[in-house]
């Protein structure tokens, strides 16, 4: 039998990480991390996508505090975890945003997805969240739109924290019931 090739190997180690040292990371690392982004592929090619790696801490807190604004009760949802921000002390998010396009869905899903398994690759951990959401509503004049230098029309549409686990978690269950074969 064939032995299972590195990348494999990370997809199957990795799950999300809910609490962070506070070392920062290196240049280096953020700089790989970027390249990663860069690299992710989009549909038609239209590389539609905008990436903030933000390390500054206010910029995340002000992102935490408009996002317990619009839906307080996630705070206690998080205290239920021991934590006090959405993006649980990690040192880096990295936002991604895209303006409304036939891709701009998929393509996050896919770069977040990407990040994750670099950040995997090089002993760090990560979560994906879909959560920050509620600091970027179009709706709301105090949005973060602006902190974070989105154009007219661009939206949020993932983060994803990352930085050097102080915890570790089990997998997720891997069932295969939620596999539906149509081999022929």
């Amino acid at each position: 039998m064939k032995e299972m090739n590195r990348t494999l190997e990370l997809i199957q180690e990795r799950s999300s990480i809910r609490r962070y040292k506070k070392d920062p990371l290196t240049e280096a690392e953020i700089n790989t991390l970027k390249r990663a982004a860069l690299a992710t592929p989009t549909g038609q090619n239209f590389q539609e996508l905008r990436y903030a790696f933000v390390t500054d801490q206010k910029i995340i807190k002000a992102v935490d505090e408009r996002c317990f604004h619009h839906n307080p009760e996630m705070l206690d949802r998080l205290k239920s975890r021991n934590a006090d921000s959405i993006f649980y002390g990690a040192p880096l998010v990295v936002f991604v945003s895209a303006k409304d396009t036939t891709w701009a869905t998929a393509d996050s899903g896919i770069a977040v997805g990407i990040l994750a398994l670099a950040a995997q690759s090089m002993g760090l951990g990560s979560v994906i969240l879909g959560m920050p959401r509620a600091a970027f509503m179009p709706d709301d004049p105090e949005n973060c739109c602006a902190l974070l230098g989105m154009e007219e029309g661009e939206k949020f549409r993932l983060a994803i924290a990352i930085g050097h686990p102080d915890t570790t978690k089990e997998q997720h269950d891997k069932d295969p019931a939620h596999i539906r074969d149509f081999l022929g």
